[in-house]
């Protein structure tokens, strides 16, 4: 009678409580709070002043140094002049052959739009510059904005704009803090976690009402959310199982070394052409068929199984987005980056002669790393592949549904390749 009183006086747990753990989570607000109430180090103190106040310093010295004007005086294409060279200098375009690579087009995409006649002006100015002057300039530039500027340099209304900035910087840093906690702890799932940047933006008003809306709807979010979409279709409509059975049908023994390295072997390449988030939705649902399958009365749970298979997957896509630049946007912007900085032009296929023999060398060895880290209880899949195929027989041919999903995640697939 006691037990039974005890059991019912208990509370049932809501929805926050099954997936918020408090002390956990403490711990990340405290961390949170700690560093608010640090006071701001010169370190941040030094970036505020620089991207506050650095450009604006910069420009000034552009045109006193080459139109012996001041910044606000100087005409418009002289003020477009220091414009550019500073957009440069951010770039780490420092050299006069480097300056003149910048089209209009790649000087309107850091913000200094002009006109043709403009530009051909600005352009002509700087080809009659002595090129070792120009560097000297673009050197000192930087060193200005970077080194020389300082805090005590300026005035009460730009020190009160520098304060601002730093601490938006110590929000940042402490926040940076509370999300690896949470993430390190597992606090709180993370789409909680998402939700507490967003708030933590607003009410530190680093980002206004208006504004925090569309971080949580750029491209990148809406890639993975329409990825996703097609793996939840995939699954709903069954193509997630005819896939698996078409990869793993021709093993004479299904084993979980076997199991993993042909995930690797066929995810990695792909993951050169075909974006990772998409891989990995993809193939999510063919590790949850082998997992849930692969279970028995005398196993009814092997961590170790689903871990080994969910990484498998995850690094098998990690290493295969470098073999080319569609592999991710991450290639591209480097690509980019190295011509901006650089000079450096790299083609598609350049990228691929550099990129692709890594992931062909990492695939051994992540499969050696994955078999020799994780030690599941179930080492035979066959099965869960036996099951696979009585449910497909079940299914019976493809149905209008089925071959829809196909066809449309090919329609996508090539409009992500091109």
């Amino acid at each position: 009678m006691e037990v039974l009183m005890t059991e019912t006086s208990k509370v049932k747990a809501s929805a926050y409580d099954k997936y918020i753990d408090y002390k956990r989570f403490s711990i990340a607000v405290l961390a949170f709070v700690i560093l608010l109430l640090v006071p701001i180090p010169a370190s941040i103190l030094d970036v505020a002043v620089e991207y506050t106040t650095g450009k604006t310093y910069v420009l000034d010295f552009y045109t006193q140094e080459l139109f012996n004007v001041s910044s606000d005086d100087a005409e418009q294409w002289q003020a477009l002049t220091a414009r550019a060279l500073e957009g440069c200098m951010c770039q780490g375009a420092l050299s006069k052959e480097m300056i003149l690579k910048r089209s209009r087009k790649q000087l309107a995409s850091i913000g200094v739009e002009m006109s043709d006649k403009l530009y051909d002006r600005y352009r002509a100015y700087v080809e009659g510059l002595d090129a070792a002057s120009l560097n000297d300039l673009m050197q000192r530039a930087r060193l200005l904005r970077n080194e020389d500027l300082s805090y005590s340099m300026l005035s009460e209304r730009q020190q009160a704009e520098v304060d601002r900035a730093a601490t938006q910087i110590r929000v940042c840093v402490a926040m940076v803090a509370f999300v690896v906690i949470c993430f390190i702890t597992e606090a709180m799932p993370l789409p909680g976690v998402a939700f507490c940047i967003g708030l933590i933006l607003v009410f530190s008003g680093i980002v206004s009402r208006r504004d925090v809306a569309s971080l949580f709807w750029s491209d990148a979010c809406w890639f993975i959310m329409g990825s996703l979409m097609f793996a939840a279709a995939f699954v709903k409509t069954g193509v997630d199982k005819r896939i698996t059975l078409l990869i793993f049908r021709s093993l004479a023994k299904p084993s979980v070394g076997f199991i993993t390295l042909i995930l690797i072997v066929v995810i990695a390449p792909c993951a050169s052409f075909i974006s990772d988030h998409a891989l990995a939705a993809i193939f999510l649902p063919i590790a949850m068929i082998l997992y849930n399958n692969s279970l028995s009365r005398e196993n009814t749970s092997d961590p170790e199984l689903a871990k080994m298979l969910m990484i498998t997957i995850a690094m098998a896509c990690n290493i295969g987005g470098f073999g080319s630049p569609s592999g991710g946007a991450r290639n591209v912007i480097m690509m980019t980056y190295m011509e901006d900085m650089f000079g450096i032009t790299m083609g598609y296929g350049q990228w691929i002669v550099y990129g692709l023999p890594f992931v062909l060398i990492m695939i051994p060895i992540l499969w050696i790393v994955v078999n020799w880290r994780f030690k599941p209880k179930i080492r035979d899949l066959r099965p869960a592949l036996t099951t696979l195929k009585e449910d497909i027989n079940r299914m019976g041919g493809w149905d209008r549904k089925q071959v829809m999903a196909v066809v449309i995640f090919l329609i996508m697939l090539f409009g992500w390749i091109t």
